[in-house]
């Protein structure tokens, strides 16, 4: 019994009050790695800036409508090579995310969202996610196409509908220097699950917890220019299929994360 009145007092406990979403490392609402449902206030401009150990990207991301989110962003890896030189090659592309709340509390909000349509292939993805808000905790899960996918994952539930999903023919796109949209291939190919949780820390006023599943193969994603150089294979490696970190949110100006993504490489994001 007294089991059972702590396991109620820390639900309680958890559910007392709601603190706004935080941008993730990529610079779109969400966990650390993975997007949320939710979108930040219409007419919001934000600039991400995120660093880790092989990862310099800075993305601008705007909200005109409370369904829009939309971003730009540009990557400069400190390992990928550019004419046989390490850490010259850059990257761009665009994300945009469409998300639905209804007004039933019951019912979770819910989004789509197409990353890198028309940049260079580097991080391209499609997801679909639905976010739940306890108050104090929030709950985000989804399937997740393109580059979330790493070694594993699962048949695509849409091959349902129609047996092409089942194949991704990316090797028949010309993605060129970017700034060509593609939509052949989008939620197209296995898919993913995408896991995380934002749970408030009651004791310490604006700052969260943040954990994640981590599906990425990163060298598949953000990757890989002109090729891999002999840092990659140092820098690279996934360690842990688990992310998790802190995020201080100052009022509505933005927020600091720091994050311990692949079980072995720190992440500091700032927007």
């Amino acid at each position: 019994m007294n089991k059972f009145k702590y396991i109620i007092s820390f639900i309680l406990i958890i559910a007392i009050n709601a603190k706004a979403s935080s941008y993730n490392s990529l610079g779109q609402t969400g966990l650390i790695n993975l997007p949320s449902a939710e979108i930040h206030d219409e007419q919001s401009i934000y600039f991400t800036l995120t660093r880790s150990s092989f990862l310099k990207l800075g993305t601008i991301t705007v909200s005109p409508f409370d369904w829009l989110e939309a971003s730009y962003f540009y990557y400069r890896p400190d390992d990928l090579l550019w004419g046989a030189t390490k850490g010259l090659y850059l990257d761009k592309g665009f994300n945009v995310k469409f998300s639905y709340k209804p007004n039933n509390i019951l019912l979770p909000q819910i989004a789509i969202g197409l990353d890198d349509f028309a940049g260079t292939g580097q991080f391209t993805r499609e997801y679909i996610v639905t976010t739940y808000n306890f108050n104090n905790v929030k709950f985000t899960s989804g399937l997740g196409w393109g580059k979330f996918v790493g070694d594993r994952g699962i048949s695509n539930p849409l091959s349902a509908i129609d047996d092409r999903f089942k194949r991704r023919d990316i090797d028949e796109i010309d993605f060129g220097l970017g700034g060509k949209p593609n939509f052949k291939t989008i939620f197209h190919g296995r898919a993913t699950p995408l896991v995380g949780m934002q749970i408030n820390i009651p004791s310490f006023r604006d700052l969260t917890f943040k954990i994640e599943n981590n599906p990425f193969d990163y060298f598949s994603f953000a990757c890989c220019g002109e090729g891999l150089s002999a840092q990659s294979y140092r820098v690279r490696p996934k360690e842990s299929d688990v992310n998790f970190g802190l995020s201080y949110k100052y009022k509505n100006f933005g927020n600091i994360d720091i994050s311990y993504i692949k079980g072995n490489t720190w992440n500091i994001s700032l927007s």
